[in-house]
């Protein structure tokens, strides 16, 4: 199995949703845990890609007819004019099918990564998001430590930057990427409130019916 064929795979899938007039957004980091890596039998991180067609406002409701999703806590960056210097952050949260990691890597990666949806909060010009912590329906669920956050910013852009690279395809300036799960993923349930609060950045939240 091939990384290299699965987001080859993966780009056509957003070149066509790009055709039917969604706007590219950026990337979104997949399998920044060690163990999924080893389990994917992978030398690293994944990437896959945002767009328009995914992107929430924050607060907005989740409808879970179309099935199960599972909610991620995360870090974005934005890059600058150079396409590497990170700019900003943001709180976001991530929408996703629960994984199937019993699925090949090819597969996983045309699938875009099971990413459905994504909700930014605010773009803050730090390069440091601080502690944070989820809430479900109000109640803290994880916490998350200063240095939870801080040092793996970077590597995650150049880990997607590797991936592209291997495919013949290119950051550009102004596109933000997820950087990874901050905490483990909420299986969402009809009258959640999910929300994320990074200190330094403030928060974002979903609804979900």
């Amino acid at each position: 199995m091939s990384v290299e064929r699965g987001t080859t795979a993966m780009l056509v899938r957003l070149r066509e949703i790009v055709a039917q007039g969604a706007e590219p957004i950026g990337w979104k980091v997949g399998f920044n845990i060690t163990a999924a890596q080893q389990k994917l039998g992978i030398d690293g991180p994944l990437a896959g890609f945002l767009s328009s067609n995914g992107l929430l406002e924050d607060g907005a409701e989740v409808s879970l007819d179309d099935g199960p999703v599972v909610v991620e806590s995360e870090v974005a960056v934005e890059l600058g004019e150079d396409a590497r210097t990170i700019v900003a952050l943001l709180p976001a949260l991530e929408v996703a099918d629960p994984p199937d990691l019993d699925q090949d890597v090819e597969t996983i990666l045309a699938g875009n990564i099971f990413h459905r949806a994504v909700a930014f909060g605010p773009r803050v010009a730090i390069n440091d998001p601080g502690a944070g912590r989820v809430l479900v329906n109000g109640e803290v669920e994880h916490v998350m430590a200063p240095g939870d956050t801080r040092g793996h910013l970077e590597d995650m852009v150049e880990a997607v930057r590797r991936r592209l690279a291997a495919v013949d395809q290119d950051l550009v300036a102004g596109q933000r990427i997820i950087t990874g799960i901050l905490a483990p993923p909420h299986a969402a349930h009809p009258g959640d409130r999910v929300r994320l609060e990074l200190d330094a950045l403030g928060g974002v939240e979903l609804l979900f019916a």
